[in-house]
């Protein structure tokens, strides 16, 4: 059962929030001050939405707001303000809160802003850590696998498709790693000349070569007390290969023109979406190095083997961007989030941020449509000519309502009443289609 923390300094508000989110099955707790507030999101437990009013007695509502991204995000907060503070909640939502609710309080609204943001409290609690989802079986086994090595300071070999998330999985074992408090370094080994790949990784020194006008410091010193990540490590040209391992076995690099070691301490991460045993079996990879850093090797599917993510991370990738822009936050409609699963996704996980993020900025502040993705994901999916009278209908009743809303400027119970249904039924389908209608305000600025 989820738990809500209500504050705001007036008893009445208090109650009647709690009275009606109880009656939705939900936990609440209250708080009548800010360092209240603050307090309860340091609990042990702590809610997965948070309503906080902007004028409190002691700080105002961005405190609590500034606690809860300090702590991680595991509460999503909504902000809660008066006429004379809708500035300032549109200010709070840019900073990171989920969405803004202007008195008095809506009662539908209300239900259904808590009901989201609590569902991305625990997209964000079920494994959604530094950018991952981890709802399937594959990404699960992937995780716990990863966090078990994660606490030794051996390298780790990370294989995968273009796309897939290796530099992610990579933060993620930094981040769980005794070393997270070091930095993480990463280097794209594609593509580098022999002379440049030493340098960036190894550095150099004044004088080193024609445009060494000062001495610098390579990415295994910069990366010291932390984890140095080598990205498509199968694309490092031989000569570097061998200076690479000498590094790993004697814990010491040479830059570039020098005469002496300098002792380095940090991990190395690598990846590739090659098969480095092929590459050794073709004599471009040395084999020597091969067996020092496959050692624990870790292999991401790709997005077509964990389909049941697709959706949790195109919803990810959307709030992202809706919060970047300031808008109110936004649910994908069903016909939206269906084309998004049955696509193939050769590009993965990278792909389909691309998409999602190119409907977001083509529809907002609205939430994307069938339309605002890309042909090839539409016409996969079977709703472009062949799409079911079901689905064809879906997205009338969605451009209908999106149309009403435009033309009424949000206002619920005249758009309610330009279509013919009650308030209640009109909710419920902003509700199934992932629509506000503050999305449709004339100026969401000023409200």
């Amino acid at each position: 059962m989820a738990t809500v923390l209500v504050v705001d300094d007036e008893a009445a508000i208090r109650q009647a929030v709690r009275a009606m989110l109880e009656r939705r099955g939900y936990d609440v707790t209250e708080a009548a001050t800010a360092e209240e507030g603050i307090a309860a999101l340091r609990s042990s437990a702590p809610a997965e939405a948070a309503l906080v009013d902007l004028r409190l007695p002691d700080k105002d509502g961005m405190a609590v707001l500034e606690e809860a991204r300090k702590l991680g995000g595991r509460t999503e907060v909504v902000v809660i303000s008066g006429h004379g503070t809708i500035q300032a909640a549109v200010g709070a939502v840019r900073a990171g809160a989920f969405d803004f609710l202007e008195k008095p309080l809506d009662r539908e609204r209300l239900l259904i802003t808590v009901r989201n943001a609590v569902r991305a409290a625990l997209r964000q609690a079920n494994g959604q850590e530094a950018g991952l989802i981890a709802t399937s079986e594959a990404m699960k086994t992937l995780l716990s696998a990863a966090a078990r090595f994660a606490a030794s300071s051996a390298p780790i070999l990370i294989n995968g498709e273009t796309g897939t998330g290796k530099e992610v999985l990579a933060r993620w074992v930094h981040a769980k790693s005794p070393r997270s408090a070091g930095p993480f370094v990463a280097l794209n080994c594609a593509a580098m000349p022999e002379s440049l790949a030493e340098s960036e990784l190894f550095g150099h020194v004044k004088g080193a070569y024609t445009d060494a006008q000062s001495s610098r410091k390579g990415k295994f010193q910069v990366a010291g007390g932390g984890t140095l990540f080598l990205d498509e490590i199968g694309d490092l040209p031989l000569g570097v290969q061998a200076k690479l391992l000498r590094v790993l076995e004697e814990g010491a690099v040479t830059p570039v023109g020098a005469d002496s070691q300098v002792e380095i301490d940090a991990r190395v991460l690598a990846a590739s979406h090659r098969d480095l045993k092929d590459l050794v079996a073709r004599g471009v990879f040395r084999e020597d190095l091969y067996f020092r850093i496959a050692g624990i090797k870790l292999d991401v599917p790709p997005l077509r083997e964990r389909r049941e993510e697709i959706e949790p991370l195109a919803q990810h990738f959307l709030a992202e961007v809706f919060a970047r822009q300031g808008w109110p936050a936004a649910e994908m409609a069903r016909p939206f989030a269906d084309a998004l699963s049955r696509y193939q996704w050769p590009g993965n996980v990278r792909q389909l941020r691309w998409a999602v993020e190119r409907a977001a900025l083509l529809s907002g502040p609205a939430a994307p449509g069938l339309e605002h993705l890309p042909e090839e994901v539409v016409a996969s999916s079977g709703r472009v000519g062949s799409g079911t009278l079901q689905s064809t209908r879906l997205e009338s009743e969605r451009r209908a309502i999106a149309q009403a809303l435009e033309r009424m400027h949000g206002n619920v119970a005249r758009t309610a009443k330009a279509l013919g249904l009650s308030r209640s039924r009109l909710y419920e389908k902003l509700d199934e289609f992932g629509m506000k209608p503050g999305q449709f305000r004339k100026n969401t600025d000023e409200r």
